[in-house]
């Protein structure tokens, strides 16, 4: 089964998103293919630092994460200090194929999530093997469709048959996934 998942860098949904589709892929239970969007386009070049009520709507996200874990499930995350622009990230991504997309999807996710590194920045990025270049006809495409489906929001599942989840049912169905093999509808 191909699943089609539409994330963002700097959701933290979406980071739980990306390792539970991680799992379905080395269950065998179906490939994935990710797709990065810039879902927050308020967030300016140099990020929001995390503050005040900014830090407090991170924390209160990362407590209802961790109250959907599953038994055997971790999830790493730790609020970070600055909300960057992912517009770099998400361009350099979108250029990366197969395997090497997967590894970067997975660093760039744990750079921020878990390491704290702010993701908007080139430097950080280049460390991590994510190219840095201008926007990327993929990254237009790939955010041209997502707009396009009624409610898009991150994360976002579509899967075989056209069925979309969005945000908490996208990650209940991942999740479903893994342990049964199959999406309840």
């Amino acid at each position: 089964m191909k699943l089609v998942i539409y994330g963002s860098f700097n959701c933290p949904y979406s980071f739980l998103a990306s390792r539970r589709a991680d799992h379905l892929v080395e269950l065998g239970v179906a490939s994935v293919e990710w797709r990065a969007v810039v879902h927050d386009t308020d967030v300016p070049p140099e990020g929001l630092p995390v503050s005040g009520e900014l830090a407090e709507t991170f924390d209160r996200e990362l407590e209802e994460i961790r109250d959907l874990l599953r038994v055997g499930e971790s999830y790493p995350a730790t609020r970070p200090t600055v909300q960057p622009n992912t517009t770099l990230a998400v361009a350099g991504y979108s250029t990366v194929t197969g395997v090497a997309a997967d590894r970067l999807r997975v660093a760039v996710f744990d750079a921020f999530w878990v390491k704290g590194l702010d993701i908007g920045d080139a430097s950080v990025l280049g460390e991590l093997g994510c190219p840095t270049g201008p926007s990327s006809v993929t990254m237009q495409w790939w955010h041209d469709e997502w707009l396009g489906f009624d409610r898009p929001m991150v994360p976002m599942v579509v899967l075989p048959e056209g069925t979309v989840s969005r945000g908490l049912g996208a990650l209940k169905r991942l999740a479903e996934l893994g342990v049964h093999g199959r999406a309840s509808r």
